[in-house]
């Protein structure tokens, strides 16, 4: 892991320092959401001048990039100073953000782009200096490694990321659910699963409930064999029991039953917002379900 990164016009001169800076993190909420990192930028060298025309960068935590930025123009002095480098997180990510690995949170920026250096030194004292009194153009490529590393203690991260981008208020879960053709014993269960999410958009609530039902129906095994994949216990017990009863709440509101051109069937009615909250607990609980029964699962 490195704190710091050092640049230069050639390898053996270092005249550009980046690094982590102390000040906390940033987020700006919204539809697109933006994580500021405190970078901070000095010139090692009296008489160079150095610029960040453009550094783009990946960040990335547990191994998995949740977001892009780019950081310059900018103009950087003999003293530390502030970089403003914006991420742009992807939505993927922020299932991880809500619950990142445990202890400490370590972010890592992959770095590429174009610096340029202007020197005003006597060549007699450094022999491998580049010429002086111009501009020489810096690549930092891809074919060497520039990686950044930020530590945040996770009580920080919680301060300063999750709470001001509401992630509480967000159901955030990667589900887990398998592909089709990779699983065909789950087609009918995802076919199900897409007929709800089609009807729902559609405002159908009677249907995408009945849809619903008619996923944890398809299950294989179902009713009382779908977990014989897992020994006998009481984890086994509770998860099956939670399966029925969701079943049982299924069944009871106004629902279009399956394969019957419209009959309907229930004891209660049932509008958009029951309809989004089954379809979502469907969804939830048929991930846990590929979970625990197939040997690894897709993402859905």
């Amino acid at each position: 892991m490195s704190s710091l990164l050092r640049f230069g016009p050639v390898p053996t001169l270092d005249w550009l320092q980046l690094r982590a800076g102390s000040n906390p993190l940033s987020v700006t909420p919204g539809p697109l959401p933006l994580l500021g990192l405190p970078l901070e930028a000095r010139v090692l060298q009296p008489g160079v001048e150095a610029e960040v025309l453009r550094l783009s960068f990946r960040l990335s935590l547990a191994g998995l990039v949740i977001g892009t930025g780019e950081i310059g123009p900018a103009q950087v002095g003999a003293s530390d100073q502030p970089l403003s480098a914006l991420v742009a997180l992807v939505r993927e990510a922020m299932p991880l953000l809500l619950s990142p690995p445990a202890g400490r949170i370590s972010l890592t920026l992959r770095l590429t782009g174009l610096l340029r250096f202007r020197h005003h030194l006597e060549p007699a004292r450094q022999p491998d200096l580049p010429d002086r009194d111009i501009w020489h153009l810096v690549p930092v490529s891809e074919q060497v490694l520039h990686e950044l590393d930020l530590s945040v203690a996770r009580s920080d991260w919680y301060d300063q990321v999750v709470q001001p981008l509401g992630l509480g208020s967000q159901l955030l879960i990667a589900l887990r659910l398998p592909d089709a053709e990779q699983t065909p014993e789950w087609a009918a269960v995802l076919a199900r699963l897409a007929d709800a999410e089609r009807a729902l958009t559609s405002g159908e609530a009677a249907a995408a409930f009945g849809q619903c039902r008619g996923a944890v129906d398809a299950l294989p095994g179902a009713k009382k064999h779908i977990f014989d994949a897992i020994g006998p216990g009481p984890d086994r017990d509770a998860i099956d029991a939670l399966t029925l009863a969701v079943g049982t709440y299924l069944h009871s509101g106004r629902h279009v039953v399956p394969e019957t051109g419209g009959v309907l069937a229930g004891e209660f009615p049932v509008g958009i917002e029951d309809a989004t909250f089954a379809y979502n607990l469907v969804r939830l609980l048929l991930s846990r379900i590929a979970g625990l029964v197939l040997p690894s699962p897709g993402t859905f």
